[in-house]
């Protein structure tokens, strides 16, 4: 196999230094940033006041509602302070987060088993499990950012000696890169020649330190920022061989020429704001489409409904004669706020037909069920039906994560001297994510109708254990009993083999089938 990372020309330090100093950008920067700004902003749908120390990815709600050419500076502030953004990207990616559900990802480990159980986890620089890793941040780079990077790394010690395991291997760990932390990177024939980035830590002081890493195959060059000035740290040789990096990309974005990633559903964001801004107008409702109920002194009304001042009068002849109105006596002041009623009817239509219909529109562009209006007498079918419009959105996320975690999987396993290739991991891709209740209906209509192999019996009992979670010395033993015995069968189905097979292993068959009967009837 040709080595394709050596054959790739390397960039210089000073061609390092030169993209640090100068601080020269990729060129598609500030695009990744303001799509990453305006989806997050849809995913916090409010202002979080902590992030003041770290405001590159948002804006407050002034970046989404913009203020009309015929709107006074009082009536935005009053829409700004009543409207409410709907947290719909945050309820879209917790659609695409079942994909870790129910064991979906099936992780094998090569080389030193009790090292990997450890470390998945122990997987990134937080100590965050793989799979937490995966589903909470390198899912919310990808899809809701747009673009982002994995890069791996090797532990140090505080004196930045390598830390090595007790068989003497190196320990790799992981981190997510945001879109604006991503600096410079370069490709050549599909393989990154380097990658520049930039990321914020405060000292213990509170003081705003920004480090710089520069990665090329063979080198990494860091550098440290404090206010303006930036300080040479150190040039490292580069353990991997490679940059250590695997570039995040949400949707692909063809005018970069597919470089980078945009949000997965950027462009939704103007039906976001149109179905906020309607749902804005419904709770002022009342003013819209109320009617106004009038306020009279009880002199005035009287006169009005032709009834002498010390005549007694009933509430139905003024309402005969002058409509709904509020009586208050004489010598009170009338209220200056006007009291409304709502025409229910005229909100009712509003809400049911036009809210609904966008809302409902802006679910089926996100490929995510609305699972308000599901519903729950339906039949088994019907509901796999129902399921059917995820399916496109989750079989493309468990593709593209799978491909993420082996890539970074085998990076690992490669620093360590470990054989790379037998590390795997598999996402299932099915509509339905291969549900354990779905795989125990495969496994006894296969065998209800002898369609199964031994070799597929053992992959689907193996996988329906994994989903149910079973202990792997279980799942071993399992195994094991499948092996040595086969599935149970029935009196008729041992009629069948007696003159095929030996009597001896008809006796032990018929014994598997008795103590399974003395089972269930224990049960």
């Amino acid at each position: 196999m040709i080595d394709i990372y050596k054959s790739q020309p390397e960039l210089s330090r000073e061609d390092m230094e030169t993209i640090v100093m100068d601080e020269l950008k990729h060129p598609y920067y500030d695009v990744c940033i303001n799509r990453a700004k305006v989806m997050n902003t849809w995913y916090q749908a409010e202002h979080d006041e902590y992030l003041y120390t770290n405001n590159i990815l948002f804006s407050e709600k002034t970046y989404i509602i913009k203020q009309s050419s015929v709107e006074s500076e009082r009536d935005y502030q009053r829409k700004l302070d009543r409207m409410k953004l709907f947290p719909l990207e945050q309820k879209f990616l917790s659609a695409q987060q079942r994909i870790y559900d129910e064991n979906n990802v099936n992780r094998e480990y090569g080389g030193d088993r009790d090292f990997w159980t450890w470390k998945e986890e122990n997987f990134d620089g937080e100590s965050d499990p793989a799979t937490e890793f995966y589903r909470d941040k390198v899912l919310y780079v990808k899809e809701v950012l747009g673009f982002g990077a994995v890069v791996t790394d090797i532990m140090v010690d505080g004196q930045g000696n390598t830390v090595f395991d007790p068989q003497g291997n190196v320990v790799p760990y992981n981190v997510v890169l945001r879109p604006h932390e991503i600096f410079h990177f370069g490709f050549r024939q599909g393989i990154l020649t380097h990658l520049v980035t930039r990321q914020l830590t405060f000292s213990i002081k509170n003081e705003k330190i920004y480090r710089w890493t520069a990665y090329t195959p063979s080198k990494v060059y860091m550098w440290e920022q404090k206010n303006s000035q930036k300080e040479f740290v150190a040039q490292i040789d580069n353990p991997f061989g490679e940059v250590p990096a695997t570039l995040l990309k949400g949707q692909p974005d063809a005018n970069s020429s597919f470089q980078i990633g945009k949000p997965r559903r950027y462009s939704l964001k103007g039906l976001y704001l149109s179905a906020s801004e309607l749902f804005y107008d419904l709770k002022q409702g009342a003013e819209l489409f109320g009617h106004p109920i009038p306020v009279m002194h009880e002199g005035i009304l009287k006169s009005m409904s032709g009834i002498a001042d010390d005549e007694t009068y009933e509430s139905d002849r003024i309402v005969e004669s002058v409509g709904m109105t509020i009586v208050i006596p004489d010598d009170m002041q009338v209220p200056s706020t006007m009291l409304y009623q709502a025409d229910m009817q005229g909100l009712q239509y509003l809400r049911d037909v036009i809210f609904n219909d966008l809302m409902g529109l802006i679910f089926l562009l996100a490929q995510v069920r609305d699972k308000s209006v599901v519903k729950s007498n339906v039949s088994g079918n019907a509901k796999k039906l129902d399921n059917i419009e995820e399916q496109g959105l989750l079989a493309t996320t468990a593709s593209d994560m799978e491909k993420v975690e082996n890539e970074v999987l085998k990076r690992m396993a490669r620093v360590r001297g470990e054989d790379y290739a037998e590390f795997t991991v598999t996402y299932s891709k099915h509509y339905d994510l291969s549900s354990a209740q779905e795989i125990w209906s495969d496994i006894s209509e296969g065998m209800q109708y002898h369609g199964l192999t031994p070799a597929a019996l053992k992959y689907l009992m193996h996988e329906y254990l994994r989903k149910r979670s079973a202990p792997q010395d279980w799942i071993d033993k399992i195994m094991t009993e499948l092996d040595e015995h086969g599935m149970p069968q029935t009196a008729s189905e041992l009629k069948d083999l007696v003159d095929i097979l030996p009597p001896e292993e008809l006796e032990r068959r018929a014994n598997i089938g008795i103590e399974l009967s003395k089972t269930e009837n224990v049960n």
